[in-house]
């Protein structure tokens, strides 16, 4: 399906340039998509002064954000290359849809090949293993059991559209998004540590919970192209599926905020900080479940992620 799609950029595909190529390399891995490294950002912050000034731990947080940015690259570029060839993508992104940008998938545009893309898929993956290995030998490899399994689970996130294909699976692709990001956070502030914390745990859950809440909103848009090759998403499942749990979702992030406020060491007032993303959160689930806008919807939840990020970061930075 997808070999028979052709675009003033896909007849020029013979003649690119490298810049052509590397710009289509960094779409391919959405390295331009710096919200994946919110958690990162946090886990750093919530990191006790004392312990930042022990050996090796700059370096082994550096190693961390390389590896993850080899984690969602391999995962992004995973799905490209499935998505053309199942042509899905095909389906879901055609040139002047306002609302989605056909040129951020290059292998439609024709800026990359399939082999460009395998290639690509390769040498992140390795990229995303060896520097969270390195970054663990970093430290002596004096860390938690638990660090090495979330680095693990983080690694198998890379499994969304290729190998398990876990996103197929009802439902997948919400828990991986939210696992991955959870576990971005959780493994570095594990291995630094060398402990657990309470609001470490409830700061991962909302972080991860709150791309989970953009995703879901986004997938409504692509149902019929994900339905047509197998791809379960909840908003595959039909409308009372994906709006009962986009209100489940909502319910649970306003829980993780009152425990992570009022149960944990992080100060009341976080509540105040995540009000404003708590009010675009509402006015998200009126506008999608509610009046079916589900570009405005979607538009509201990109940017509330943003907006939440900044409401964690507040009092993370004040209380460190």
């Amino acid at each position: 399906m997808a070999d028979a799609i052709t675009s003033p950029e896909r007849v020029q595909s013979a003649h690119r340039s490298t810049r052509s190529i590397l710009i289509g390399f960094a779409r391919l891995g959405k390295l331009n998509v710096y919200q994946h490294y919110y958690g990162l950002v946090l886990a750093w912050l919530m990191v006790p002064a004392a312990m930042l000034n022990q050996p090796g731990t700059t370096v082994a947080m550096l190693l961390f954000l390389l590896s993850q940015v080899g984690v969602v690259a391999c995962t992004c570029a995973a799905d490209d290359l499935t998505g053309y060839r199942n042509g899905s993508d095909a389906a879901n992104y055609r040139p002047g849809d306002l609302g989605r940008n056909y040129r951020t998938k290059p292998l439609l545009t024709g800026a990359l090949t399939e082999r460009d893309a395998v290639a690509f898929v390769a040498v992140s993956g390795t990229v995303a293993v060896v520097a969270g290995l390195a970054g663990f030998t970093v430290l002596g490899w004096h860390v938690p059991l638990a660090a090495v399994l979330l680095f693990v689970a983080l690694l198998g996130t890379t499994q969304y559209s290729a190998g398990l294909r876990i996103s197929y699976v009802p439902a997948g692709t919400e828990f991986l998004l939210g696992l991955e990001t959870a576990a971005g956070l959780l493994y570095p502030y594990l291995a630094l540590v060398r402990g657990w914390s309470a609001a470490a745990v409830m700061v991962s859950l909302i972080l991860g919970l709150s791309l989970v809440m953009v995703s879901t909103y986004s997938n409504v848009k692509d149902a019929a192209g994900d339905a047509a090759v197998g791809r379960r998403t909840l908003a595959t499942m039909g409308p009372a599926v994906y709006k009962t749990a986009m209100i489940v979702f909502y319910l649970c992030y306003l829980g993780l905020t009152f425990v992570l406020a009022l149960a944990t060491s992080w100060p009341w007032w976080t509540l105040l900080t995540l009000l404003p993303v708590t009010t675009m959160r509402s006015i998200q689930l009126y506008q999608g479940p509610v009046r079916d806008r589900w570009l405005v919807a979607r538009k509201i939840g990109l940017l509330s992620y943003d907006v939440c990020f900044l409401g964690l970061l507040i009092p993370a930075v004040i209380i460190r």
